[in-house]
């Protein structure tokens, strides 16, 4: 019966961040039904249109510094063996493991510019009280009032670093794993 239940609430995101930031529920489906029960099914959006919104910008912004980095480790290797651009234009060679691995950790840290503050908005608009205590009066209200308080960067960024580092580590392994099991199908299918 629960597990019925469970499926039939829209955006579990905020459960979870609600379960993370606070004490006052006995577990997923009690802050789903106290959410629904104090806040009315609306708020299972709450924060949902800025990763929306951003969700383009931030992969467009992955794939281009990723392939930023990896044409600029293709152009140092092809130095490296005395080639020139054109040749390398038009017989590319696959990268080592720890390049693709770096061109990804690229991508994490070029991203976490968007991601961070999209992130940090879509929390905040989740934890925030309800009715009269409400802080924030949508996601513009949201980044304004952040961007304010004290500065930009203590504000709207607070918590970047730790953004940087989970981005580097997550997009280094996500797209050295894709060029893996990339390279390793195309050998495997006679692909080259």
């Amino acid at each position: 019966m629960n597990q019925a239940i469970w499926k039939l609430i829209p955006s579990k995101d905020i459960v979870k961040v609600r379960l993370q930031t606070t004490t006052e529920y006995k577990g997923a489906l009690d802050c789903a039904t106290q959410i629904f029960k104090n806040e009315g099914g609306s708020a299972f959006y709450k924060g949902t249109l800025t990763p929306l919104l951003g969700i383009g910008a931030c992969v467009s912004i992955q794939f281009g510094a990723f392939n930023y980095a990896r044409r600029a480790f293709e152009a140092r290797n092809a130095a490296a063996q005395g080639k020139s651009a054109q040749q390398i234009a038009n017989s590319p060679q696959p990268l080592a493991y720890w390049q693709y691995y770096a061109s990804g950790a690229f991508a994490g840290i070029s991203n976490t510019v968007l991601s961070s503050p999209i992130e940090h908005i879509r929390i905040r608009l989740q934890t925030q009280p309800h009715g009269a205590g409400k802080l924030y009066h949508g996601p513009l209200d949201c980044i304004g009032k952040l961007s304010c308080s004290p500065s930009l960067l203590r504000g709207l960024y607070r918590g970047t670093s730790v953004t940087f580092l989970r981005e580097a580590q997550a997009y280094g392994f996500w797209f050295l794993s894709f060029e893996y099991m990339m390279q390793s199908d195309a050998k495997r299918n006679g692909i080259t």
